[in-house]
């Protein structure tokens, strides 16, 4: 099992800054809103009774300076069928009805604005599928990660901060 992370990176060249978390994941919650938490002991089992549940994915559009939050639904269950299900996420992610409580504790206040959306479902995720920016639709890498090299620069990135939150 993966354990869940916070850690932040910059660029030595340019100095970009990334914030990389997770596993991220999210669910639809009673209050009729996208709940998302990091996989922690405590959140165990939290979307056990929604309807819409998947995985988080973070990335970033060079084109844009923005970055982009991808809903990656795993799991639906009736009422919903798979459009539908794309349709609400969609729906809720564009009118901000987002709650970050169970994050709170963990990430600082300016890591929760988020700019754009990409739903889809995780099963497309690991093909060949390439995805685009919903703002100005240029090709998005699928993944910011410590071993790649800065999407603005092409220079290294480095860990500058971080921590452990299974060790809490």
């Amino acid at each position: 099992m993966e354990m869940a992370s916070i850690d932040y990176f910059e660029c030595e060249n340019c100095g970009f800054r990334w914030k990389d978390q997770g596993p991220l994941l999210f669910c639809l919650n009673e209050d009729g809103e996208i709940e998302e938490y990091i996989l922690i002991r405590t959140a165990y089992d939290l979307d056990k009774d929604s309807s819409i549940s998947g995985d988080i994915v973070e990335t970033y559009c060079v084109n844009c300076d923005k970055k982009i939050k991808m809903y990656l639904i795993s799991f639906i269950k009736k009422p919903y069928d798979e459009e539908e299900a794309i349709a609400l996420i969609e729906k809720f992610a564009n009118e901000n009805k987002i709650s970050n409580t169970i994050l709170k504790p963990f990430i600082k206040s300016s890591d929760l604005k988020d700019d754009c959306y990409i739903v889809d479902l995780s099963r497309n995720f690991h093909t060949s599928k390439r995805y685009h920016c919903p703002i100005c639709n240029s090709e998005i890498p699928k993944y910011i990660l410590s071993k790649n090299s800065c999407p603005k620069c092409g220079g290294e990135i480095k860990v500058v901060d971080g921590m452990c939150l299974d060790k809490l």
